[in-house]
């Protein structure tokens, strides 16, 4: 599995199969478009040694498995923070929407009440990797038989992911976002962070189960290494909106969280 998500020609970016969607070959899944969109923000967000606080995506539409463009604009540029916008484009129609808020970082003594809490997730263990969608196939959920990011990502579990709104699992990008270019563990946090929805997948009944329209992840500090531990919880109201929040790791502890606003939908085959 060496294929990159993306690859570059010129100003456009080319999907490979390992960056599709569960539900068909025509789309991408989620984290895809994050990855791509973190990746092109990344350089002009990180200058002068400012740090990535926040990436928000808005999943606009369904990104289709065709050759996207992204267009970047810096809303606010200042010595201690940045803020910047990308647009991901489909020919001219807008499918996705990023912002990424990077900040200054400067060494502080700060007392331990109010210091970020190590968190509980347990360590991970060696071996034993599948991928998500392997996992959601176990018991009664529903196989996920296309490939795609679901399939491309390494993950170990923890526990949980059963469809009842609570998961914990180590997750690794085994390939490039876009190929040739190095991958660094705050894209990879962007990518993996749809992922919370799935790992914290609530299917309220049979045939009901939820979309994410929206990621909001903020990072504390950068992460470290290849393996990043998610613990997802997910609820929803009865309004049939929802909310998941997920805990990010590396190994030292927490890094981060994400959220997303889901949608109830039905469930496919169902």
């Amino acid at each position: 599995m060496s294929t990159a998500l993306f690859r570059r020609d010129g100003d456009l970016y080319h999907p490979s199969e390992n960056a599709q969607g569960p539900w068909s070959p025509d789309y991408l899944h989620g984290g895809s478009p994050a990855g791509l969109l973190a990746s092109v923000l990344e350089p002009v967000g990180t200058e002068g040694g400012l740090r990535l606080a926040r990436f928000t995506l808005d999943l606009l539409r369904p990104v289709p498995a065709a050759p996207l463009s992204v267009r970047v604009e810096t809303v606010r540029d200042g010595r201690r923070l940045r803020l910047l916008q990308g647009d991901l484009f489909a020919g001219e129609v807008l499918v996705c929407r990023a912002t990424a808020l990077y900040l200054e970082q400067v060494p502080l003594d700060v007392p331990e009440a109010a210091r970020f809490e190590p968190g509980n997730l347990p360590p991970r263990e060696p071996g034993g990797e599948a991928s998500l969608a392997d996992l959601a196939a176990r018991g009664e959920r529903e196989a996920l038989p296309l490939p795609g990011l679901h399939h491309t990502v390494a993950v170990t579990l923890v526990d949980g992911v059963e469809g009842h709104g609570r998961g914990r699992v180590w997750m690794r990008l085994p390939v490039p976002v876009v190929a040739g270019q190095v991958c660094s563990p705050s894209v990879q946090a962007a990518t993996l962070s749809d992922f919370g929805n799935g790992v914290g997948q609530l299917q309220v009944n049979e045939n009901t189960g939820s979309i994410n329209a929206d990621i909001s992840l903020y990072l504390h500090r950068a992460p470290e290494g290849e393996w990043l531990g998610l613990d997802a919880r997910a609820r929803m109201h009865t309004n049939g909106n929802g909310l998941v929040e997920t805990t990010l790791h590396d190994e030292r502890g927490p890094v981060g969280r994400i959220l997303q606003a889901t949608l109830a939908m039905p469930v496919y085959g169902g």
